[in-house]
């Protein structure tokens, strides 16, 4: 067994916690980022890390040297990131994507700094926010040689308008189990194994995969099967060999009894409004069970836009019942400490215009 040491990632310095993830590579102490009673763990494990909790209680995953180093170095390789390279710390470091900042440093064996760094990494919010405003912030990723931008699905117009902007965009999929991305626009890093499940499901397989879920033996047994892991979300691998994410099992919203998919109604109403921050989420409706909410952000074609001229174009498309019934504009779209977007405030707040 091996010594755990407890570790405040919302309040410790970056650097310091740098230092003791370094230690737990090379043997010392292994790392709980959250509270947890246990004064040892086994050998094999050097992090205990929350999952994001997306969808249900969060969960500790169990991360080994191993993994960590292979993740942090398989990354820097397909990116071309070389010892003279920076990493920026532009994530929180409570979230695996936060700690690969750190990992990845780690294995170009220098510092990460706070701006400015050669490689960055972003979830799509902030994108959005660095666009809008024009600020530093865009400058500092026009001029990296590298972004990755993950944590939630990016959409398309997102993604062409960044680049157009000229932003080195690289997509990341993965999740904790993965220690992070492991999936680069579209392409699995080397090692890393991707098949789609008859359910449609998305499972993975590689050298930075975790040993399970600590102290939660039927977790573990749920989705790490026969030496995959089994994700939550649905794709499908296309004829050249690339992943594509269509979304998660649990994206639909039920009304009325009919199965709607969010991602379906983000698709449409994107090639409308190309370059509009658009997010579709169920709310509940005491008729229809939930129904669906359109949430833009204010923008000068956005105060010009109706419900009934979004349900119309939906309509037209996907039918009549996943027309949305609410439409919330707002100034600033909130987030959560992760920087994801905050989609149960979303859901509870009044709309702009309702059917």
């Amino acid at each position: 067994m091996r010594k755990v040491e407890r570790i405040d990632p919302i309040t410790v310095d970056a650097l310091a916690l740098r230092d003791a993830l370094a230690r737990a590579l090379d043997g010392g102490p292994a790392l709980s980022l959250a509270p947890i009673s246990h004064q040892s763990v086994p050998d094999q494990i050097a992090l205990l890390i929350l999952t994001g909790g997306t969808t249900g209680a969060a969960k500790l995953v169990a991360l080994s040297a191993d993994a960590m180093r292979a993740s942090a170095s398989l990354s820097n390789r397909a990116l071309g990131a070389k010892t003279s390279d920076r990493w920026s710390l532009s994530l929180p470091l409570h979230h695996i994507a936060g700690i690969n900042q750190l990992l990845r440093s780690i294995d170009l064996q220098n510092d990460p700094v706070k701006a400015s760094g050669e490689f960055i990494s972003v979830v799509p919010t902030q994108l959005y926010r660095a666009i809008a405003r024009q600020s530093q912030e865009l400058e500092e990723l026009r001029n990296a040689k590298k972004v990755l931008i993950g944590g939630a699905a990016v959409p398309d117009n997102l993604l062409r308008q960044g680049r157009d902007l000229g932003i080195p965009l690289v997509t990341s999929y993965g999740m904790t189990e993965m220690c992070g991305g492991c999936v680069y626009n579209g392409t699995p890093l080397p090692g890393v194994e991707v098949k789609i499940l008859t359910t449609g499901q998305i499972a993975l397989k590689g050298p930075m995969q975790a040993e399970g879920y600590f102290d939660n033996t039927f977790a573990t047994y749920e989705s790490f099967v026969e030496g995959w892991f089994i994700t939550s979300d649905q794709g499908v691998i296309n004829n050249d060999g690339s992943l594509e994410v269509s979304g998660r099992v649990d994206d639909v919203i039920i009304s009325g009894g009919e199965k709607i998919s969010p991602s379906a109604i983000s698709e449409i109403l994107g090639v409308f409004f190309p370059n509009e921050e658009i997010y579709v989420l169920g709310i509940p409706d005491k008729e229809w069970g939930q129904s669906v909410r359109v949430v833009l952000k204010t923008s000068s074609l956005s105060r010009k836009l109706s419900l009934k001229e979004i349900r119309e174009k939906i309509s037209q498309s996907l039918g009549k019942v996943a027309a949305p019934r609410s439409l919330l504009l707002l100034s600033e779209i909130p987030v959560k400490s992760n920087g994801k977007v905050d989609y149960a405030l979303l859901a509870q707040m009044p709309a702009t215009e309702q059917v």
